[in-house]
């Protein structure tokens, strides 16, 4: 009976130890969320016409955006209270990054490799390069969190890309990098980058996300860096309706986003913001709502309800 009974819970356990294993929660930003550049420990300046669209800014000096360069957000400078707010938030955020126990070690060479979620390691002491295209796939859930992390510099070669595949999201996406990381001439770079060196964006790249370090200056040259926030999918609240009844989900659509539904039981489609359905059975919908600049994607469900007409009956009178 014993063994019997140790037969089951080692059984439970091997369904259990996916999710166990590769299940991740995203890192806790703080205030460090509210930047898309940010340095704890160094220099910040910029050349070229670089476009940033969300906060900068720099513990121990005031950064320096030359002419024709342009920030959208905030500049803060090491005066600012927030900034030492915000130092002390990468410290924490680089800490849990670099503490997160792996599912697996990759090779150094990213290029040509397709990682699915979970946390990846390139081992230690081992600095990385990316040549060509790396894909991170959440096989359908946008929610997959991707923790890559480099115990050493990492640097890009040109023309490099970080792709999204399987509704992955460029919000759940962090890289923990103990070293520099350096991006290539015109790639494009995804997801949260959490540094320990210097960071520096070599011309005409792109940074979708954030990048954050501890300890050293950040570099611009001609990019563009806009920053992820996930965006607020709105599928409509719970509702009741009769049979042969259309209602309306959703909401209006939000500029620069793109929107996609499907239902429970499965059979209805729509890539409309605010759809009108007219189910026969109660129905779930879901809608996933990405922003096209950044692939950060959020998703939203409602339940509508559908009762059946009362029955009817007639009466005759014999007059």
């Amino acid at each position: 009976m014993k063994n019997k009974f140790l037969i089951a819970v080692m059984a439970v356990a091997l369904v259990l130890m996916p999710t166990i294993s590769f299940g991740q929660t995203a890192p806790d930003l703080g205030v460090a969320s509210g930047f898309a550049l940010f340095t704890a420990g160094g220099a910040f300046d910029s050349y070229g016409a670089t476009l940033v669209t969300g906060n900068i800014g720099s513990f121990t000096v005031t950064p320096t955006i030359n002419a024709p360069g342009v920030v959208t957000g905030t500049i803060y400078n090491a005066s600012d209270p927030i900034s030492a707010t915000a130092a002390s938030a990468v410290n924490t955020a680089y800490t849990d990054l670099f503490g997160r126990i792996p599912n697996d070690v990759i090779g150094v060479g990213l290029g040509g490799q397709t990682l699915l979620p979970g946390v990846h390691s390139t081992g230690s002491g081992a600095a990385a390069n990316l040549t060509g295209n790396i894909t991170l796939d959440a096989q359908g859930n946008p929610n997959a969190v991707f923790i890559i992390q480099i115990d050493g510099a990492l640097t890009t070669a040109v023309n490099s890309n970080v792709l999204l595949a399987g509704s992955a999201s460029s919000c759940n996406v962090y890289w923990q990098v103990t070293g520099a990381f350096s991006l290539g001439d015109n790639s494009v770079f995804r997801g949260t980058l959490v540094s320990g060196g210097a960071i520096e964006l070599l011309e005409g790249s792109s940074l979708l996300g954030r990048a954050l370090t501890k300890a050293g200056a950040i570099h611009l040259h001609n990019n563009a860096v806009t920053t992820s926030v996930s965006p607020n999918a709105a599928a409509g609240s719970d509702r009741a309706i009769c049979l042969n009844e259309s209602t309306q989900l959703g909401a209006a659509a939000v500029a620069g986003s793109t929107y996609s539904w499907t239902s429970v039981p499965a059979g209805f489609i729509s890539t409309v913001a605010n759809p009108t359905v007219t189910p026969l059975v109660t129905t779930t919908y879901t809608v996933i709502e990405t922003i096209t600049a950044t692939g950060c994607n959020s998703t939203n469900s409602v339940i509508v309800t559908v009762n059946l007409l009362p029955a009817t009956s007639l009466i005759y009178h014999n007059l």
